[in-house]
């Protein structure tokens, strides 16, 4: 009984120093080869995450290849993999597919950057869709990708129904080829949806809501808008009584900014809405105020998230403070690039506790500078 008390402490001890070196691949490959107890601690951070180069530095298609070689040699690495980075190629899609990962949950697929051609060709799509139908995935993610809606129908075609979360980033879908030739399933329900912060204004996002794409909406729950659009809005309103958490981006309010300003009305329209998270730059706190004038009162936010992206006007940050001063939630305040200024975390921290005196008085506050807590 001693003797099994002895090798769990020094289990734990292993846990803790590959913890500390998780950043760190190469101290932990050291670590995989310097004793038994090190061994699993250190396998457990090397394959949670598997990534298939950017296109660029190495062949994409021999690394996936010597990947499989050592996942068939030593199976018992499979269960390890929760999450995959892999470059939307044959070569590359193919091998992977082939792989048993029972604990694969989230996949991203992306267009490595050397690749020219426009549209994958369909034994890309075809690999992509299986890998996609694993039992276990639970979110994907689509990254720099130009696609024909029929590839999007066929990706999402076999998906489990467990799968619930999907990211876009620089997605460009048409609908002029659409075929409809895919066998009709039920459409699968979506319950997050995320896109990127940096999507081009114009972006008609039509291609999520065309009859061909096999998604459902209805119970969305968690919207992270990179931009608004017709069909978001659109999106929105048809998901106004699921929407718990809302991410958004105060410029959409103000019409310098884009050609459809968003109403800050359309917060009223979300009865459920819990958690409210809003990116601005730091010279546009006044479209953070209008945004947020449009909660009806009372309301049922409980977390309100306010990111700063560039270094705010300190008089305006007050204002801000000042308005939400009359909210009863917790109010998290995340600034960026502050170091840019010459001021440690410390003083950015201070300046953001004077601004919201009266939130931080009664204990609601949170600050985040540069990214830390």
């Amino acid at each position: 009984m001693a003797a099994a008390s002895s090798v769990l402490q020094i289990q734990e001890l292993c846990d803790y120093i590959v913890d500390f070196l998780y950043n760190n691949p190469a101290s932990l490959k050291v670590c995989a080869l310097l004793s038994r107890p090190l061994v699993s601690s250190a396998q457990y951070h090397l394959f949670y995450e598997v990534r298939f180069g950017n296109g660029i530095k190495w062949n994409d298609g021999g690394a996936s290849r010597r990947f499989c070689a050592i996942m068939k040699s030593s199976p018992h690495l499979l269960p390890l993999i929760q999450r995959m980075q892999a470059s939307f190629t044959p070569d590359v899609l193919g091998q992977l597919c082939d792989l048993e990962l029972p604990n694969l949950r989230d996949v991203v697929l992306f267009r490595p950057i050397k690749d020219n051609i426009r549209v994958p060709n369909s034994t890309s799509v075809a690999y992509a869709a299986r890998l996609i139908s694993f039992p276990s995935i639970r979110h994907v993610k689509l990254q720099d990708l130009v696609l024909e809606i029929d590839n999007v129908a066929q990706l999402f075609q076999h998906c489990n129904p467990a799968f619930n979360s999907l990211s876009v980033s620089h997605i460009n879908v048409s609908a002029f080829s659409a075929t409809g030739t895919h066998s009709r399933r039920a459409k699968q329900k979506i319950k997050t949806l995320s896109f990127d912060s940096l999507m081009p204004t114009g972006s008609t996002h039509t291609w999520l809501v065309h009859f061909l794409t096999l998604f459902n909406f209805e119970e969305l729950e968690e919207l992270n808008l990179g931009t608004v659009s017709p069909a978001l809005l659109k999106l929105l309103h048809s998901s106004r009584q699921s929407i718990r958490k809302l991410q958004i981006y105060a410029q959409e309010v103000n019409l310098t900014y884009t050609r459809s300003p968003l109403s800050p009305a359309i917060l009223a329209q979300l009865p459920f809405l819990t958690n409210l998270s809003i990116g601005s730059l730091g010279t546009e706190l006044k479209d953070v105020e209008t945004l947020l004038g449009g909660l009806p009162t009372p309301n049922g936010v409980k977390h309100l998230r306010i990111e700063i992206m560039t270094w705010p006007h300190e008089d305006r940050l007050r204002e801000l403070g000042k308005t939400c001063a009359s909210m009863s939630c917790t109010i998290e305040v995340a600034l960026r690039q502050p170091i840019s200024r010459g001021l440690n975390k410390g003083d950015i921290m201070a300046l953001v506790r004077t601004a919201f005196l009266e939130v931080n008085e009664r204990g609601r506050l949170l600050v985040a500078a540069d990214g830390d807590a």
